[in-house]
């Protein structure tokens, strides 16, 4: 399974993480040419993405990425982070939704009409990511 670029998401996330890591909270940088720019992580690891795919799940979608300090990103791997993140990233898509961003009516259509449905489609997107893991979430 192929990885694609997914870094041209960095900008439109940048806004709603108001420039702090998705985990830590640390500034970070989102100018290409600084050297110590954001990574944009894979909330639930791209190393699972067949079995993601098989449960009509973008793995590369939008409401799983997230922007990260560098070295926060490389101690994650591909590890699931732990569930009180869940309910941080849940939180930061239903802002995009809310805020009518260009990129709710995505994050819609790959999650959930319905808020309650799109919890749902993270819980179990979260939950198929731990039975593919051999830990029980990054303790962060």
């Amino acid at each position: 399974m192929r990885r694609i670029d997914i870094t041209s998401v960095r900008d439109s996330l940048s806004g709603y993480q108001k420039g702090k890591c998705f985990y830590s909270f640390q500034d970070i940088f989102v100018n290409k040419g600084n050297p110590n720019i954001c990574a944009v992580d894979h909330f639930l690891p791209h190393l699972n993405k067949k079995a993601h795919t098989a449960y009509e799940a973008n793995i590369n979608g939008v409401g799983n990425l997230v922007l990260t300090d560098p070295k926060v990103n490389g101690s994650k791997s591909a590890r699931v982070p732990h569930r009180r993140y869940l309910q941080r990233l849940f939180n930061r898509n239903e802002f995009y939704i809310e805020s009518k961003h260009p990129l709710a009516e995505t994050i819609i259509n790959q999650t959930g009409k319905t808020l309650e449905k799109r919890r749902n489609f993270l819980q179990t997107q979260y939950n198929l990511a731990l039975s593919y893991s051999n830990t029980n979430g990054v303790q962060r």
